[in-house]
């Protein structure tokens, strides 16, 4: 299955509950690690449903706004989004934002930035029979780029001189274009103009 295009961290530290997590070990880079990604439950993607409902190996979470609401009602947080965690191994294909294959990243690089991805996966089931058969959300392939954030966008700056240059001269090639009549050039044209 294809995911669409989602904002997400990865997790390439080993699990210890005692420690905070930028504590915790960096795993090497031929071990599994985590994509994870948030979705609203309104906005749930259908790859991530099961008859309709959303698919159980998702984890259900609140949003910090909705947190901070609850705490300020003094009740518990009513569980507004949903957390897909996409296990990555070895056989795992990397991709640039070009769809060209890529060398996988360091653990070091993914721990330390935000990314866009779009992600091709496979399901698997728990099996109850064999508990260490893997199951959960599959990574084969992954396309990856870094989310590239201005702290100043959208803020009420003046536009750089060259920016408004390049506004107008968008603008002008935005009008339609028109060929000036032969009588206006006649028109507004002198003897001395000419050009013999």
């Amino acid at each position: 299955m294809l995911t669409p295009k989602m904002s997400g961290l990865f997790d390439c530290r080993e699990f210890d509950g005692k420690k905070e997590h930028s504590a915790r070990r960096l795993k090497a880079d031929t071990e599994n690690i985590v994509f994870s990604a948030m979705f609203l439950k309104d906005e749930l993607p259908d790859q991530f449903k099961v008859n309709g409902a959303p698919d159980k190996m998702l984890k259900e979470r609140s949003t910090k706004k909705e947190r901070a609401a609850a705490a300020a009602e003094n009740r518990q947080p009513v569980l507004d989004a949903f957390v897909a965690a996409f296990k990555i191994g070895q056989t795992t294909k990397w991709f640039d934002k070009y769809g060209h294959a890529t060398d996988r990243p360091t653990n070091e690089e993914l721990e330390s930035e935000r990314w866009n991805v779009q992600i091709d996966f496979s399901r698997r089931e728990k099996d109850p029979s064999n508990p260490l058969k893997a199951s959960g959300y599959w990574v084969n392939a992954i396309m990856v780029a870094k989310v590239e954030s201005n702290p100043f966008e959208g803020q009420a700056f003046e536009q750089a001189p060259e920016a408004d240059a390049e506004q107008d001269s968008e603008d002008e090639a935005q009008k339609p274009q028109t060929l000036p009549s032969v009588s206006a050039e006649v028109e507004s044209e002198g003897d001395d103009d000419l050009p013999f």
